[in-house]
C-alpha cells in the first residue's frame, strides 16, 4: 500500500497529534476551543474536532483533535486526532461488539465503540482572518452530516471565500490531505479514511497512525487495504493497545490494516502500560533526538 514508512514525514505528522494532546491538557479559557500550541511551523489550526462520550450516559462533548492547513497553501490540510484520556473514554473504547460501519455498511464490521464515537465527531471552525466578513465559517458554527461531510462543508465555505467554488460540472478543487492519530484517534482516523474513500470529499495521500488498536474485521481490513494510499501503522511491540480488541477466529475476527512498522521501546522507555503507549515514546522511535517523557526514561 503506497510508499514505505518515511520517518521524517511520520515525525512531522505525529507532532500535530502531540499538539492536540498539549492543547487538551492545557486548554486555556475554553476547554472545547483551546488556543493552538505546538503546531509545526507553516501551519495554522482552522478547526477543532469534538467527540461525545456515550459510556455511563455521559453526553458532554470534548476537544479531540485539530484540522490544520498550510498557511501558504490553505488547500493542503492535516487532520490529527488524539487518543484516549480518562476512565470514561476507556469505557467507550471497550465496546468491542462488531457492527457494520454505519458510514460505509458494505465495508465490513467495526468495533461498536469506535463506530459510536466516530458518529459523534463534530467539526468546529476556528475564526480566521476574513471568515466573519466573507462567510468562511463562523467560530463555533456546527455542520450537519458525517465527519467527512462536515469537513467538506467547512472546506466549501473557505474555498468559496478564496474564489474556488465547485464548478458547474461538479468538479471540486484539489484537497490534498494527510490524516494522523494515536490510540483511539488512530482508529477514528482509519474510519475517516475509509469513509472518504467511499464519498471522495478529500484527496487523502497518507494515513499515519500510532498505537492503533484493531479497528474492524477481516472484511473491513480487506476493503481498507485496497485503498491507493500510503498507510503507515506504527506499533510498539511493548504496547498493549495494538493488541486490542482481541482476534478470536469466527467470534471476533478483528485484524489490523496494513502496513505495520514495528519497534520495541525497551532500550529507552520504562516497560509500563503508560510509557509503552505514550506518544513521546513513539516519536522517539522516529527520531532518537526527540525526548521520551521525563517519567518514562529507562
Amino acid at each position: 500500500m503506497g510508499l514505505a514508512l518515511d520517518a521524517a514525514k511520520a515525525l512531522f505528522y505525529g507532532k500535530f497529534v502531540l499538539a492536540a494532546y498539549g492543547m487538551f491538557e492545557n486548554p486555556g479559557a475554553d476547554a472545547l476551543k483551546p488556543e493552538p500550541a505546538g503546531i509545526p511551523e507553516g501551519y495554522e489550526v482552522g478547526a477543532w474536532i469534538h467527540m461525545t462520550d456515550f459510556a455511563l450516559d455521559v453526553k458532554e462533548p470534548k476537544f479531540y483533535g485539530i484540522v490544520a492547513h498550510g498557511i501558504d497553501d490553505p488547500q493542503s490540510r492535516i487532520v490529527a486526532i488524539r487518543g484516549t484520556e480518562g476512565a470514561i473514554e476507556w469505557l467507550d473504547d471497550g465496546d468491542a461488539v462488531p457492527v457494520p460501519f454505519r458510514q460505509v455498511p458494505a465495508a465490513g464490521r467495526v468495533a461498536c465503540g469506535f463506530d459510536t464515537i466516530y458518529s459523534s465527531l463534530k467539526v468546529i471552525p476556528r475564526k480566521l482572518p476574513g471568515d466573519a466578513a466573507e462567510g468562511g465559517g463562523a467560530e463555533g458554527e456546527t455542520f450537519a452530516g458525517s465527519f467527512a461531510e462536515q469537513l467538506e462543508a467547512l472546506a466549501l465555505k473557505r474555498e468559496a471565500r478564496r474564489g474556488m467554488a465547485v464548478r458547474v460540472d461538479g468538479h471540486r478543487p484539489p484537497r490534498p490531505t494527510v490524516v494522523s492519530g494515536h490510540s483511539l484517534g488512530a482508529a477514528l482516523a482509519t474510519l475517516f479514511v475509509l469513509e472518504n474513500s467511499d464519498k471522495g470529499k478529500f484527496d487523502i495521500s497518507t494515513l499515519c497512525t500510532f498505537a492503533s488498536p484493531r479497528v474492524g474485521n477481516m472484511e473491513f481490513v480487506r476493503t481498507f487495504n485496497r485503498l491507493p494510499i500510503n498507510s503507515w501503522r506504527i506499533v510498539n511491540t511493548e504496547d498493549l493497545v495494538p493488541k486490542l480488541p482481541p482476534h478470536i477466529p469466527v467470534l471476533l475476527d478483528y485484524d489490523h490494516v496494513d502496513v505495520e512498522s514495528g519497534f520495541s521501546s525497551v532500550a529507552w522507555a520504562k516497560k509500563t502500560l503508560g510509557c509503552s503507549h505514550a506518544m513521546e515514546t513513539y516519536l522517539h522511535f522516529l527520531d532518537a533526538s526527540f525526548a521520551v517523557g521525563e517519567d518514562c526514561k529507562a
